[in-house]
């Protein structure tokens, strides 16, 4: 073997000898090596170091020190301890004998934002923004969490929030690149990731705008203990900036409160928001879900303007269960307070699933009364608990229009109706509503009492088919005709039937041009004692005009001015309607004809559905039940 040839395999195991020595490990001096990596540290981002465990110095495949039980303090706080810290550092800055830290590893971390924190952090944010504005310098190339635990406290209710499972990957590889983020934790005992992309720290901290892309997910049990899961996504494709606490035309600029409101990010552009259950995803996050607690699978859809403590929907396309409406909307959040606005429209919309779900109408005959007994809810009104806590704890003030809409069993045209929730009250307005042929207007409002609700309902009604009605109810048709009609009702109580019995008011209704179907007045008057014969046989009794106005006190309906008048036929109306009951006790009197046809007095008693008939003369007769399709005095 040549010398020369003895001289290169040499070189060659000394090299590779040198290589797996630098692949290695050492132990070093610890406190010396947190010395050497303190003084980047409080340069650069005015943090300190303190070291509890052994150092290890790593010099391939690049330059590292790892340390055991490690703090990061400022201001006398421990900002960050860690079971274990790898400081990536610059070849060419060790060459040089100074420490340039180009990444941090930290394992099982614990990240604490104690009492006063806001200070020991802003420090670091505002030396890290400066270089970054600069672009001079090295910068933190790479930040990796392993397992981390992260702890705040909410800004909105003051308590602590903890981060947990944090595994985090952020990646800047030059300070004219974008910055790369992904992570996955677990909050609140919900498991979400967050992916990040495209966003230009340098920019964004010279106040310039940087394109940003983010997408977030989560899915779980919700942590309260309840069954509803915590299942969504939420997705941005835009631009973000940092604004000055003070607006560009100066503080004497008129301004809303948004954009006078404290610095901080300004986010643009285009997103989308989805979720299988919003009532338990807002819980999730903290947020009063107010009304939204009536709706179930959630999606939005538009472009979008985002500030601190509030986000504005230009544009948005809404999808709740099967309903889809487009529009604009905004929604802010004061103190864990939910408050949205928004006019939206569709070209069909079903609200039976809203209004079902603040179970007001249960009881009332619109929707069904699963699990309702006559001991439960004697006369079948709900003894349910009324209360708004529910569809109050936020705020909501929503215009609503649609050519085609359904409320339970009762489809409507033309539509235009408000809700608006504030303070404890809840108030639905119906601006115009084409109803079997007439026009519908109303407003209802309930207020939260300390037991209870109290309610107030004003309506009209013009032109409505009272048989198209009665059908799409699901009630027997026993009259026809064109029907207009006011009320105005109040009441309070703790429950619906608590309600129904204190309503008082007034209510009116006049039908023109129809009939009742199930008896034949003028034959009954005729001949009473064969009412029974006549109920089997059924019949028709045809008017022109009837008409009855009722007054209500503690949920007794007074009936006067209760006429009809036909070709051949006069009769009038008298008595009371139990509302909490449901029942009747009126009396009807024929009046006898100008060719001498005989009239007749009649009792109308028995449930309001399904009320018994009873001549009063002097000679007593067995009662005859009305059947349901001839339940003709039934307000």
């Amino acid at each position: 073997m040549s010398r020369r040839t003895t001289l290169a395999l040499s070189g060659a195991a000394v090299a590779a000898l040198a290589v797996a020595g630098a692949s290695l490990s050492w132990t070093i001096a610890a406190p010396r090596a947190a010395a050497f990596a303190e003084r980047d540290l409080a340069r650069r981002y005015g943090l300190g170091l303190t070291v509890a465990g052994p150092a290890t110095l790593t010099l391939l495949p690049a330059p590292r020190l790892t340390f055991s039980g490690v703090r990061l303090r400022r201001g006398g706080h421990d900002l960050v301890a860690s079971e274990g810290l790898q400081v990536q550092l610059g070849l060419a800055g060790l060459l040089a004998g100074r420490a340039e830290i180009t990444g941090l590893v930290l394992e099982r971390a614990r990240i604490a934002l104690p009492e006063g924190a806001d200070r020991d952090w802003a420090e670091p944010a505002a030396r890290l923004a400066a270089r970054a504005a600069a672009g001079r310098g090295r910068h933190l190339r790479r930040l990796v969490l392993v397992d981390a635990t992260l702890s705040l406290r909410d800004p909105r209710t003051g308590h602590r929030e903890t981060v947990t499972g944090l595994n985090l990957v952020a990646n800047w590889p030059r300070p004219t690149a974008g910055l790369d983020l992904s992570a996955a934790f677990t909050w609140r005992g919900v498991p979400a990731t967050l992916a990040l992309s495209g966003l230009r720290p340098r920019e964004l901290a010279a106040g310039a705008e940087s394109p940003v892309a983010a997408a977030l997910t989560w899915t779980g049990a919700d942590t309260a203990g309840r069954r509803a899961t915590v299942a969504g996504s939420a997705e941005i494709e835009g631009s973000l900036t940092w604004a000055d606490e003070t607006p560009k035309d100066g503080p004497a600029k008129e301004a809303s409160a948004t954009e006078t409101a404290k610095g901080g990010p300004r986010l643009s552009g285009q997103a989308r928001f989805a979720t299988a259950a919003l009532p338990a995803t807002l819980a999730w996050l903290g947020i009063a879900p107010g009304p939204a607690a009536l709706t179930g699978p959630v999606s939005l859809d538009g472009r979008f303007l985002a500030r601190p403590g509030g986000v504005e929907w230009p544009t948005i396309r809404v999808r709740v269960g099967d309903n889809q409406l487009e529009g604009a909307g905004a929604a802010s959040l004061v103190r864990g307070r939910l408050a949205v606005t928004g006019t939206l429209a569709a070209e069909q919309l079903d609200l039976s699933g809203l209004l079902t779900g603040t179970g007001l109408l249960t009881g009332t005959g619109l929707v069904p009364e699963a699990g309702l007994s006559p001991e439960a809810a004697p006369g079948g009104w709900s003894r349910s608990p009324l209360a708004l806590d529910g569809i109050t704890s936020g705020d909501l003030d929503l215009r609503l229009s649609a050519a085609s809409a359904r409320l339970g069993p009762v489809e409507a045209q033309d539509v235009a109706a408000g809700l608006l929730v504030r303070d404890g009250t809840l108030e639905a307005t119906l601006g115009r509503a084409t109803v079997q042929g007439g026009t519908v207007k109303g407003r209802a409002a309930l207020a939260s009492l300390p037991a209870g609700i109290d309610a107030r309902l004003q309506g009209s009604a013009d032109r409505i088919d009272l048989g198209g009605l009665f059908a799409d109810l699901g009630w027997p048709r026993w009259i026809l005709g064109r029907a207009q009609g006011s009320v105005a009702l109040d009441g309070a109580g703790s429950s619906l039937a608590d309600l129904v019995g204190r309503l008082a008011g007034r209510a009116a209704a006049t039908v023109e041009g129809g009939e009742i179907l199930g008896v034949n007045l003028a034959d009954l008057a005729q001949r009473p004692e064969t009412a029974a014969t006549a109920l089997r046989r059924g019949g028709r009794t045809h008017f022109e005009r009837a008409r009855v106005s009722l007054t209500v006190s503690d949920g007794v309906a007074e009936i006067g001015q209760g006429q009809l008048r036909g070709a051949a036929l006069a009769a009038s109306l008298g008595g009371r309607i139990f509302l909490a009951e449901r029942r009747l006790g009126a009396e009807a009197r024929i009046d006898p004809g100008p060719d001498g046809r005989a009239g007749g007095s009649f009792a109308i008693e028995g449930p309001w559905l399904r009320p018994s008939l009873r001549p009063l003369t002097a000679r007593t007769l067995p009662p005859a039940t009305l059947p349901a399709a001839a339940s003709a005095y039934a307000p």
